[in-house]
């Protein structure tokens, strides 16, 4: 584990590939599926995709995966402990509780919650996002005008101005609330890596 987890101090992701089947592409993303949680979790994981020979006796990560049988996908913590085994079919809702278990041991704060709030930030940015490209929209209609109306021309800009800070401010929230430490390691565990 030492080696796959490298110098990243995050839990893993681990999916193999497989050539008897489908289930390396869908093993973690489905097709069709909201997959969105999926892929905001995994931001937290040092994620690895293991070649389809790992299942064979004389890979040396044979293993994390010793058969053809084996899951085709698991989340763990960096020092081995938690493994959480998954398969393509598992649901989306399996597969985040396992993610979220994981996350809850390794953060000191579990980042699952903030995936609802920042998809409230999302929201509120398109919103944003929206009144820029009006707010912009108008102020090249009042400048394509024979003769601009200044006092219109400056509300607009006062506007465009006050939208690009609360812009600005949205995306300092998501930054700042994405940042999540580690736990750290218990007293007495050197650092592994």
């Amino acid at each position: 584990m030492r080696i796959v987890a490298g110098n990243d101090p995050r839990p893993l992701l681990v999916l193999r590939e497989c050539a008897h089947c489908n289930k390396t592409n869908d093993a973690l993303l489905q097709p069709g599926a909201d997959n969105e949680k999926v892929m905001f979790l995994a931001r937290w994981f040092h994620c690895v995709r293991m070649p389809i020979d790992v299942v064979q006796a004389d890979h040396p990560f044979h293993a994390l995966f010793e058969s053809n049988d084996a899951e085709h996908l698991f989340v763990i913590g960096r020092d081995g402990s938690h493994k959480h085994p998954l398969e393509s079919d598992t649901s989306r809702t399996e597969l985040c509780n396992a993610m979220s278990d994981i996350l809850a041991d390794t953060y000191v704060k579990d980042p699952t919650p903030l995936y609802k709030e920042l998809n409230v930030y999302g929201d509120e940015l398109d919103a944003l996002d929206t009144q820029a490209r009006d707010l912009a929209s108008a102020k090249a209609k009042l400048m394509e005008t024979r003769i601009p109306d200044h006092k219109k021309l400056a509300k607009i800009e006062a506007e465009m101005a006050s939208v690009d800070k609360k812009i600005a401010d949205k995306r300092a929230a998501i930054e700042k609330a994405s940042k999540i430490a580690l736990k750290p390691e218990p007293k007495g565990e050197t650092k592994k890596g």
